[in-house]
């Protein structure tokens, strides 16, 4: 049941990135990627089990953020790119700092549909504050590496699945030992790092075989 969950998640989000990036150009894009980082941040407070593979829940829709940044790094400047990424990392600090204020919300008596969300993220708030310095830092990181490998190797496939290995690394590592260490035992937090990762490889080849038809693409007007 998982599978099929996780599969039709990732076809929506194939869907949203085509269909902003094609009728809204670089500002869907930057749309595209925004969203998928704030649902990505929600989602890090989740593990799903495909098969016997635990994994972050957030990982097809944080692929799915770094693949708007490539298509944003192919047809924007440096430096533009890079005042897009501080604006991402802004707005998942401002939403950390409401999800972790409004979680101390306490319901009415009478109130008997309220969330409470104390348990979620005030008690896992470590990763409120890891996740957005973790994307901050793989983002900056995709970024300068995405355009030296572009300069060697002139391929969508090999320049993103080549940035991948190293950020994708970097990413899962941080956030993971950022938010659990000292909660669970360092083999757990490898496995779990090492495995989202995997999925995220797996993922951004997916993403990277089909890239050249989102460059290709000219803005519906």
């Amino acid at each position: 049941m998982n599978i099929l969950i996780y599969l039709c998640i990732l076809i929506i989000c194939l869907l949203s990135l085509y269909f902003f990036k094609l009728f809204l150009s670089n500002f869907g894009l930057i749309i595209t990627m925004i969203t998928m980082n704030l649902i990505s941040l929600i989602l890090s407070f989740k593990f799903v089990t495909l098969s016997t593979i635990n994994l972050n829940a957030n990982t097809i829709c944080y692929i799915t953020m770094f693949t708007s940044l490539y298509l944003l790094i192919e047809t924007m400047k440096k430096e533009e790119v890079k005042k897009i990424i501080n604006l991402n990392f802004f707005i998942t600090v401002f939403a950390s700092i409401f999800l972790f204020l409004m979680s101390y919300h306490t319901e009415s008596i009478t109130d008997s549909i309220s969330i409470n969300m104390k348990n979620v993220f005030i008690t896992n708030y470590r990763i409120l504050i890891t996740y957005p310095i973790s994307t901050l830092l793989s983002n900056y990181l995709l970024v300068a590496l995405y355009k030296k490998i572009k300069s060697l190797y002139d391929l969508p496939f090999i320049t993103t699945v080549t940035t991948y290995l190293v950020i994708g690394l970097v990413s899962n590592l941080t956030f993971y030992l950022g938010a659990y260490l000292n909660i669970f035992n360092i083999k757990t937090i490898l496995e779990s790092s090492l495995s989202t990762y995997m999925i995220g490889l797996i993922l951004t080849v997916i993403y990277s075989l089909i890239l050249p038809k989102y460059i290709s693409k000219k803005v519906v007007k």
